[in-house]
């Protein structure tokens, strides 16, 4: 194989993972890219920031209120070709064909694509409740109290059909991918002393979140930790951490 060939084998390759893969296969797919990779890093420098650019060319928008130009569109679209996120359902179970960006994501909602993005383990039981009036995520719920979540199976238990606030949202991606946190401080004015500042301080350092600005694009220095956060919002910050979860497993 030519050297042409090996540098743009990664990238041919993670462009079929970004079309075909579903949460799990995201990181099957990670498996196989890195063996390729293996023979690409002999004729190359150790920086893997052009295959995962490959992660932004991703394909257009899937719902009706989820436009092309829109900046949360490929975000949105990445996750949901990858089974993490889901448009809402009419009563008889079938698609509207709207994501609805703009609402809150509920607590419930947060941690469904936490664990779907994190591919948590098989024995964890992710069907919806059969029995009459249990909620329909309290399959999840069982599945996080199962792997230490530190928001689920405490007392008292958490309300799943409110919104939830912008630092729970970091505590469930946390915990579900079962990232080990640095006692580090967070640079952000409003989050000195918040119970998860750890957490907020990791999503930071790693580009998963970055603080609030300004209409004119400065830096205002707060990050809002305990106000909800919108759908389009918390698909980013999910997409943002696949991003960096792909990034450790091809520098292994």
């Amino acid at each position: 194989m030519t050297n042409k060939y090996i540098r743009i084998l990664p990238a041919v390759l993670f462009s079929a993972l970004l079309i075909f893969a579903g949460a799990k296969a995201f990181f099957d797919e990670i498996a196989l890219l890195k063996q390729e990779l293996a023979l690409w890093e002999e004729v190359n420098a150790e920086d893997f920031s052009d295959v995962i650019e490959q992660l932004d060319d991703i394909t257009g928008a899937v719902f009706t209120d989820v436009g092309d130009n829109d900046w949360f569109s490929p975000y949105v679209s990445s996750l949901t070709e990858w089974g993490v996120v889901s448009g809402y359902k009419d009563s008889d179970g079938l698609s509207t064909g709207e994501f609805k960006p703009a609402n809150y994501v509920t607590v419930a909602e947060a941690l469904k694509m936490t664990i779907k993005a994190a591919d948590v383990p098989e024995e964890c039981d992710l069907a919806a409740d059969s029995i009459a009036g249990r909620h329909w995520a309290d399959g999840f719920v069982r599945c996080a109290a199962k792997n230490g979540s530190r928001l689920f199976g405490a007392q008292p238990e958490i309300s799943l059909d409110r919104p939830a606030s912008r630092s729970e949202v970091l505590v469930m991606i946390h915990d579900s991918f079962k990232d080990e946190l640095a006692p580090v401080y967070s640079s952000f004015n409003d989050t000195q002393g918040h119970p998860f500042e750890a957490d907020i301080a990791s999503a930071q350092i790693f580009g998963i979140v970055s603080g609030d600005k300004s209409s004119a694009g400065v830096e205002l220095g707060t990050f809002r930790p305990n106000d909800p956060i919108n759908r389009a919002e918390a698909a980013k910050i999910v997409y943002q951490r696949m991003k960096e979860e792909a990034k450790r497993e091809l520098s292994k």
